[in-house]
């Protein structure tokens, strides 16, 4: 295609490079980014990659020209359900979105919100139980409260009173991040071997599906023997989903929403006469599981570092608490507060979360600038080299935090923690309405400290998502004492 890029080696391509970098392989594509400039091709094994950092280009890939990369590239052992799901054709992607977006919208958002409270009330219990003269990693804490969340939001399942169902949920949400050795061979294989994924998706999926039957019928094996945690959390989820629907329990959760559209499926006796707003069973149970892992790990990460920011950021952080004073209780000027939208906004600018997830597959052959793109070219972005961008973030070096830059309007395609386009992260309104419910209720209570082990402790590490990897170490200091 006559594009540059780093020489690739015999059958790895660049994937040792960009899986052993230092920092993260988003650091890496950053570092080939300032190489070879805003579009450039590197190979995962023999499968070639076109990384692009150039908004302009961005913008007519995921959303001019949409319809032609409406797909998103395939994870790695990724099982036939869920590649179906997430690079299904356009209009069967659309039926799904389709159906899930109400589940989202502002009257379910405010329903949700009461529960997101509830949730977020146990934190600051567990908050006020530390000493706050004694550092502590908050990190821990924000996990266990987002994994409640998404509980009772998405199941309607109460871990205080379901403390025998809700744990094993979290340990295994956890464990989906850290890959065993097991899943790590079969996914180089994956990469490095695609032609053949048919054959390491069914060994890992039937030896998955074998362990979690001996782990259930042979306890003794359990010593031995564990379980992969994505089929137990699929297992499980579709139980949940069964009882449900068996014994015709209704909650106002986002399980309901797709139960009822599941339900008319069901009904319908020809699949000539299906509606246009179905969801079969396995669209539901996939799409309730990514939406639980997701808005799990993903959130609880974005609270982790704004807690560093905040502790590290005091002139900020007190302007954002005088914000929150104003308001009281008003939900309606909750969601629009301006400074704390920016502020969460420059945080997940400066600590893009998970930049793999957004890509695209192209779908039909068409022209993007001056070069041509095939079907089944896999499209990346750069992410950290867009957030990073003097031009696009100027005069204040894009280096430093600084909320105020997001009073200017941006390119539309210069902020991508959540995709762009069409199929942007659909949960994204809920991600930001449980990030500022947590951010108010903290921050009218407490104000966030910095400790010895702040700064010495934090650095990033990558599983699935760009995480701190020691924690968020803070102290709290209670508003209403005196300093």
């Amino acid at each position: 295609m006559g594009l540059p890029g780093p020489s690739p080696r015999f059958f790895f391509g660049n994937s040792i490079e960009l899986f052993t970098h230092e920092r993260h392989s988003a650091a890496c594509l950053a570092e080939w980014t300032n190489r070879f400039g805003k579009i450039y091709g590197y190979f995962i094994g023999h499968t070639p990659i076109i990384c692009i950092s150039d908004p302009d280009l961005l913008q007519e890939i995921f959303i001019t020209k949409f319809s032609h990369f409406h797909s998103r590239r395939p994870l790695p052992l990724q099982q036939h359900d869920l590649r179906h799901l997430l690079a299904s054709k356009d209009d069967e992607w659309r039926r799904q979105r389709s159906i899930i977006q109400p589940t989202f919208g502002i009257n379910k958002l405010k329903e949700m919100r009461i529960i997101m409270n509830k949730c977020l009330n146990e934190l600051i219990e567990q908050l006020d139980k530390q000493n706050p003269d004694v550092e502590f990693d908050i990190s821990h804490l924000l996990k266990r409260t987002s994994m409640n969340i998404i509980l009772n939001c998405a199941f309607g399942i109460n871990p205080a009173k379901h403390e025998n169902l809700s744990e094993p949920f979290f340990q295994r949400c956890v464990q989906v991040f850290e890959f065993s050795l097991f899943q790590t061979m079969l996914t180089i294989c994956s990469i490095l071997l695609p032609e053949l994924n048919f054959l390491w998706v069914s060994y890992f999926k039937y030896t998955s599906i074998i362990r979690l039957w001996l782990h259930d019928h042979v306890p003794f094996l359990n010593r031995f023997i564990d379980t992969d945690p994505n089929t137990w959390l699929l297992f499980h989820v579709e139980n949940i989903i069964k009882q449900r629907q068996l014994h015709g329990i209704e909650r106002v959760d986002l399980l309901q929403s797709m139960i009822e559209a599941t339900t008319i499926l069901q009904k319908t006796s020809s699949p000539s006469s299906l509606p246009k707003h179905y969801l079969n069973q396995d669209e539901l149970s996939n799409n309730i599981y990514l939406f639980m892992l997701g808005g799990y790990e993903t959130t609880a990460t974005a609270l982790s570092y704004l807690s560093f920011i905040l502790a590290t950021h005091q002139n900020e952080q007190a302007y954002l608490q005088d914000e929150i004073d104003r308001i009281g209780d008003d939900y309606e000027q909750l969601i629009k507060l301006e400074y704390l939208d920016w502020f969460i906004r420059e945080t997940l600018r400066l600590y893009p979360i998970a930049p793999f997830i957004v890509n695209r597959q192209c779908n039909k052959e068409c022209q993007i600038g001056d070069l041509k793109i095939e079907e089944g070219t896999n499209i990346t972005v750069d992410m950290h080299s867009i957030h990073y961008d003097e031009q696009l973030y100027g005069p204040v070096s894009p280096l430093k935090f600084y909320p105020e830059r997001f009073r200017e309007k941006r390119h539309p395609l210069a902020w991508l923690p959540f995709g762009a386009g069409p199929r942007n992260c659909i949960g994204m309104r809920f991600a930001m309405l449980e990030i500022k419910l947590a951010l108010v209720q903290i921050l009218r209570r407490y104000t966030i400290l910095s400790g010895e082990h702040t700064l010495s402790r934090f650095a990033e590490h990558e599983r699935f998502v760009i995480a701190p990897k020691n924690g968020i170490w803070v102290r709290l200091q209670r508003r209403d004492s005196p300093m």
